[in-house]
């Protein structure tokens, strides 16, 4: 199993060394620095608490009205959106 170490073009991948398997991205490689700030961002997603503008959203009687008419709608979507949006 032959890996080496290269930089990708992909500007993701500029800032860190890519271990590659078989011509494919296989790893990262990443100081203990950067993976606690990794770390700390997964953590806030994984263990992120629903927010009140979400639920407000989710029972808004316009957005469900908007929902069942996106879900009706056959073909590509309305170019003046604002204005219905606005009649909801």
């Amino acid at each position: 199993m032959s890996t080496e170490i290269t930089q990708l073009t992909n500007p993701l991948y500029e800032e860190f060394p890519v271990i590659m398997e078989h011509g494919k991205p296989k790893a990262f490689v990443v100081d203990i620095k950067v993976f606690q700030q990794i770390q700390i961002v997964l953590d806030n997603l994984l263990h992120r608490q629903p927010e009140a503008e979400d639920t407000l959203i989710a029972t808004s009687e316009a957005f469900q009205k908007l929902l069942k008419q996106v879900d009706a709608e056959k073909g590509s979507p309305s170019s003046d959106w604002r204005r219905e949006l606005r009649g909801l």
